[in-house]
């Protein structure tokens, strides 16, 4: 299994070892007679983004500002502000996912219905050509105000807050998540039907081209349930509906896009057990 980490991009491969290393101490808190039920699985299917929420784009806020008071006026004032750039949700692309997990039941531990596993999967959630709807609130402190109130004191007081409607285009950007989760499994052990539900988390890796350039690796939420049917011994096929949630800060260079992530996939698969 360690052949896996070697594959995935560097930048996760010591979060794969030490997911690797956690279960290996699991299964070894156990007695060392105890065989338990190890499995493998591959898998494809869709996924189905929902709109990145609570959009902010500060990076393109902090250059909209510096042109409206350092330059964007023929006498532009000098001085002090803060300012956030909100923006309404941002689509994205539906697109095929793929993925890999393997894992361990405790069987012969009494814990048959209990289980971890590690995953991987890889999707594209590529950004949508758009025009999103914003909202820039500046507050800002002028260094010299000479219509203000005897009792401003320029720099410290005389404070000018604005909140700016307006409307931003969002070209077109290839974004790829690449997942690594450890998961907690638990199912009913039948012979033919084994119905499961697990939830995890791990490393998210989001990258992107175009437009919006950048790339980001942040903690995610992997939540999953589904049906696993033993056509065979040691073979089964499996449907699984899964729910993933992350959040990226300030991602790229030009907008400084933040926002929550969140997708609902549904895939299928074959694993193998031994």
């Amino acid at each position: 299994m360690r052949s896996w980490c070697v594959r995935l991009p560097s930048i996760l491969r010591s979060s794969c070892y030490g997911g690797l290393a956690l279960m290996l101490l699991l299964i070894g808190a156990f007695p060392e007679n105890a065989a338990g039920e190890w499995y493998v699985a591959g898998y494809g299917g869709a996924s189905f983004p929902f709109t990145l929420a609570n959009v902010k784009m500060n990076q393109l806020g902090e250059t909209l500002d510096t042109q409206h008071f350092h330059g964007g006026q023929s006498t532009p004032p000098v001085g002090t502000y803060t300012q956030t750039l909100a923006a309404s949700d941002i689509k994205l692309k539906q697109s095929p996912l793929f993925g890999g997990k393997a894992g361990y039941f405790f069987n012969d531990q009494g814990f048959a219905w209990l289980g971890v596993e590690f995953e991987t999967f890889t999707t594209t959630p590529t950004i949508k050509n758009q025009t999103v709807s914003t909202v820039h609130d500046i507050a800002f402190v002028p260094f010299d105000e000479p219509d203000a109130p005897s009792t401003c004191i320029p720099g410290v007081s005389c404070q000018v807050q604005r909140s700016i409607p307006g409307t931003v285009n969002v070209p077109e950007s290839s974004m790829r998540l690449i997942a690594f989760a450890f998961n907690v499994v638990a199912r009913y052990p039948g012979t033919v039907f084994q119905p499961y539900a697990g939830v995890g988390g791990g490393a998210f890796y989001f990258t992107s081209s175009g437009a919006i350039s950048g790339h980001q690796v942040v903690p995610g939420l992997n939540a999953f349930g589904g049906v696993k049917i033993l056509v065979f011994e040691d073979w089964g096929l499996f449907v699984e509906g899964k729910f993933n949630r992350a959040t990226i800060t300030n991602f790229d260079s030009v907008f400084g896009l933040s926002g929550e992530y969140s997708a609902f996939n549904v895939v299928a698969g074959l694993s193998y057990h031994y």
